[in-house]
């Protein structure tokens, strides 16, 4: 009974408030609670993008004081459900990049700087790395706009359509039951 009251204050002394970056920890949280009940999963991609642009904005105007660091925090908590959009396309043929990747460079940058707040880096740096974000979004807005095209086939794809390596590999006396040992490339060179 001892054992479990103490683990149970352990628990509640562990999750109070400690200050400094456990408050930014948690005003995080709320901030991805805020962001969870407005943008739905499968929302179209570029409203997320618009709603993600006009958080780092309001962020980069308030010079990252306590209300742009409200509006940062949203900005990242939109950042972690922008692979939840609804995708328009999968590949960005003028970067010949998907637009999947794009999107986890978009959520990396967000964590770091989220990362640069919660350490207390200075504020010229933070809004540095906010104002770059932001640039970045920015762009995937106007690439976004201009539209994409279906991914590439994988490599797989394009090996297992491959007739000439079907037909290399198929022998027509093998035996289905016995494997075929591999043969070697080419003709040995005789002197």
């Amino acid at each position: 009974m001892r054992f479990m009251l103490l683990i149970s204050l352990s628990s509640v002394a562990a999750c109070g408030p400690r200050g400094g970056a456990g408050t930014a920890t948690q005003d995080a949280e709320h901030a991805a609670i805020e962001v969870m009940a407005a943008v739905d999963p499968g929302m179209p991609l570029d409203e997320m993008l618009k709603l993600l642009d006009e958080y780092l904005a309001n962020a980069q105007i308030s010079g990252m004081e306590s209300d742009g660091e409200e509006y940062f925090l949203r900005a990242e908590a939109v950042s972690d459900r922008l692979l939840q959009a609804r995708m328009p396309f999968e590949w960005i043929p003028s970067e010949q990049y998907t637009l999947g990747s794009r999107l986890r460079q978009v959520q990396s940058t967000a964590d770091r700087v989220l990362a640069l707040l919660q350490t207390g880096a200075a504020r010229p740096i933070l809004l540095e790395e906010v104002e770059a974000l932001r640039a970045d979004v920015i762009d995937l807005r106007k690439t976004v706009a201009q539209g994409g095209a279906p991914a590439p086939p994988s490599i797989e794809a394009l090996l297992a359509a491959d007739s000439t390596r079907v037909a290399a590999t198929a022998s027509p006396q093998a035996d289905p039951v016995t494997p075929t040992r591999p043969q070697p490339l080419g003709t040995p060179i005789r002197q």
